[in-house]
């Protein structure tokens, strides 16, 4: 598992985004893992100018970029976002026709550089350890608990639990479906996404 001192991603502060993610470097990297897939996603949407008539959607883009970047340390990022959403609030295309291609482009790099620094802690050993699936399968239920009543600090807690656990990589991929569904406070499908575990 990587260290803070070890971690470095270029156009991050990652002693600032690890104390905004929860505190903890393991917490970090799931944070970064999630933001990578999020803004690959995303990325198409902004590779065009906007019409007058997809300004809406193009502000949401920008919005949840400048949010989650700005959890990650990624202040320059966040910072483009901001200006690009102000200017889509504005209806100034002038602006986002001018800026928007170089923010994507920075926004490309900074998901390579992320997937580099993933890279390198997996290679590291961030996936060793023995295996503590079958231990997972009473925190599972719990989980399901936690999800129908909606108890956010319950869910958060479990969540936590199960990331220090080695888990083999079928299960790890799982439960990031689950952490990633969480995140858009996607509860039913985080529930049936668990029954898939209970199947392994």
């Amino acid at each position: 598992m990587a260290n803070e001192g070890s971690l470095s991603i270029s156009g991050v502060d990652v002693q600032q985004g690890i104390a905004m993610t929860g505190g903890t470097v393991k917490l970090y990297l799931e944070v970064l893992s999630l933001f990578r897939k999020d803004a690959e996603d995303r990325l198409p949407l902004l590779q065009t100018v906007p019409e007058a008539d997809a300004l809406p959607a193009y502000i949401t883009q920008v919005h949840a970029l400048k949010s989650a970047s700005a959890s990650l340390g990624a202040a320059e990022i966040s910072k483009e976002a901001a200006r690009l959403e102000a200017a889509g609030k504005a209806g100034d295309a002038a602006f986002i026709q001018e800026n928007l291609c170089g923010f994507t482009e920075r926004l490309s790099e900074l998901i390579k550089n992320i997937d580099t620094a993933l890279e390198m802690n997996k290679a590291a050993g961030g996936q060793a350890g023995a295996n503590d699936s079958a231990d997972a399968l009473p925190l599972l239920r719990e989980l399901v608990t936690a999800l129908k009543s909606e108890n956010d600090s319950d869910i958060d807690r479990i969540l936590d639990i199960l990331n220090e656990k080695s888990l083999d990589a079928k299960t790890r991929e799982i439960l990031d479906t689950i952490s990633e569904q969480v995140l858009m406070s996607e509860f039913d499908k985080a529930i049936e996404t668990i029954g898939v575990i209970n199947d392994i």
